[in-house]
């Protein structure tokens, strides 16, 4: 099977293409379990430097500085891991070493502490400047939209003169290689298992080593600094599918844009913004080669889409052949797509049969016969004339009620039980004092309107049980009918004007 060769993107193999496409992309569709390794790591790294001295020869004149110092930045990196992902001390001191005014920034991954360095060398100091790289599983799963995070944590500067003291470098090589590959228990998540703690690997480490202890340390020699940073919305995911561990978006790729937008940043013209135009141009390369591998055609879409997204952010973009590829490499991807539709749509489609029209008989088409309407025309005249009308009587459940008579209510079917209370209601509110005025004189008429107001009440408080509105309408229904019994009283009484009575508790 062929490997991919540093400096030749043509022999990706497939399984490089689909770690590329789902770490860079982050399409719909992403792996159930880790897939991450050493190798993989590697992987990223060089292609991402195979790309950048690619753009370096493509991008215009002004973003050569910073493009270059982001090379020697990403060659740094690939020098300083080792085959099995940790750093080498060695290899990291060497690479320290060379720090110069055209290569001024060294990117080192701490992988064991989820961390990340950035060592940038300057005339009179060296600073140190440390973050985190993968988020936890909590900030991941309950973040609506991105994850806004900031970039560096902290950063701690240092004498130039302390920081190219050999003894200072080996010390501190040694102590970064041993972060690297081993881990710490406090800084490990606990999950709790058969009433006992135990390490939980499928989440992520705390950065604290590299990000608290590690500041702390060199502070001894030099002094906590304010440092322009950046601020990243991510889009991070935790996909977890009968694996032993999720999958999660590669601790490398996100170490090498942070490394990347913070050195193009601050060696770059305010200006311009090359990190964008780069990360474009990255996608792109990824996307060729997805072409000319012939990758499904869900992920050329995810790929194009998420390309020219990218390319209608940029505000300031500069017109160098870099954006001539990127257009050509586009272009080819929807060529690609576009003749796999017309495949499909020439495979599915159905072939018509045409051979009776290729010899038309004009006699045929002019004279032809409905016989199905000739059927039902002829049975027209033999219809009967007899209209049978249906024996329907509907029966009204809900009555209108007569302004001049006191209503009575009747339970019925409880479909229509809203609409007798509303009745009953209305008429209330409409015609109870006019009613009351033509009927003061009747013997019976407070047993009336109590016999009303009960039958009312218990309907009324059964089905505004839960309908609050409906139940002040019912407590003002009864007050007015109250108040008529009570001005009744008055009328055959006239002794109860002077007493003033109560309404009794239990109502």
């Amino acid at each position: 099977m062929m490997t991919y060769v540093h400096g030749k993107p043509a022999t990706l193999t497939k399984a490089n293409l689909e770690y590329l496409a789902h770490h860079i992309f982050l399409p719909n569709k992403l792996p159930g379990g880790d897939d991450s390794s050493a190798k993989d790591e590697i992987l990223m790294v060089n292609f991402v430097l195979d790309t950048l001295v690619r753009f370096m020869g493509e991008c215009t004149s002004e973003d050569e500085t910073a493009i270059k110092a982001c090379v020697a930045m990403i060659r740094g990196l690939q020098i300083s891991k080792s085959a099995e992902g940790s750093l080498s001390a060695n290899d990291t001191q060497e690479v320290l070493r060379h720090l110069s005014p055209q290569a001024p920034v060294a990117l080192l991954h701490v992988a064991a502490q989820n961390g990340g360095v950035l060592v940038r060398k300057t005339i009179t100091s060296a600073i140190f400047e440390t973050f985190e790289l993968s988020p936890a599983n909590k900030a991941v799963m309950t973040t609506q939209g991105r994850l806004v995070r900031q970039f560096p944590a902290n950063a701690t500067e240092i004498p130039s003169l302390d920081f190219e003291d050999e003894t200072f470098l080996s010390v501190f090589t040694k102590t970064l290689e041993k972060m690297s590959y081993q881990t710490v228990q406090e800084t490990v998540h606990k999950a709790r298992k058969a009433e006992q703690e135990h390490d939980e690997d499928r989440e992520t480490v705390e950065p604290w080593i590299v990000t608290d202890l590690l500041p702390s340390m060199l502070r001894g020699v030099g002094k906590q600094v304010t440092v322009p940073g950046i601020c990243k919305n991510t889009r991070e995911e935790v996909m977890w599918s009968n694996r032993k561990l999720p999958w999660r978006r590669s601790p490398v790729w996100f170490l090498i844009r942070v490394g990347l937008q913070l050195t193009m940043t601050r060696l770059a013209r305010k200006d311009k913004d090359p990190y964008k135009e780069f990360m474009v141009f990255l996608m792109a390369q990824v996307l060729d080669v997805a072409v000319k591998q012939g990758a499904k055609s869900d992920i050329l879409h995810t790929m194009s889409t998420k390309l020219s997204r990218r390319l209608c952010k940029l505000k300031y973009r500069s017109n160098g052949r870099w954006l001539q590829s990127i257009q050509q490499i586009v272009s080819e991807a929807s060529k690609c797509l576009a003749r796999r539709w017309d495949r499909i749509r020439k495979r599915e489609e159905k072939l018509l049969k045409l051979n009776d029209l290729q010899k038309p008989e004009m006699e045929d088409s002019l004279h032809f016969s409905l016989l199905k309407m000739e059927e039902f025309l002829t049975s027209i005249p033999e219809r009967g004339k007899h209209i049978e009308f249906p024996n329907f009587i509907p029966i009204s459940h809900v009555r209108p009620l007569d302004g001049n008579n006191l209503p009575t209510y009747r339970a019925g079917d409880e479909t229509y039980l809203p609409f007798r209370l509303a009745m009953i209601e209305s008429w209330v509110a409409a015609s109870l004092d006019t009613w009351l005025k033509s009927h003061i004189e009747e013997e019976n008429l407070c047993g009336d309107l109590k016999r009303l107001a009960q039958s009312y009440h218990s309907e009324a408080s059964r089905w505004y049980f839960s309908r609050p509105e409906g139940a002040s309408r019912m407590l003002l229904t009864i007050g007015e009918l109250w108040v008529a019994a009570d001005k009744a009283a008055i009328h055959a009484l006239p002794m109860l004007r002077c007493y003033e009575h109560e309404v009794p508790t239990e109502v």
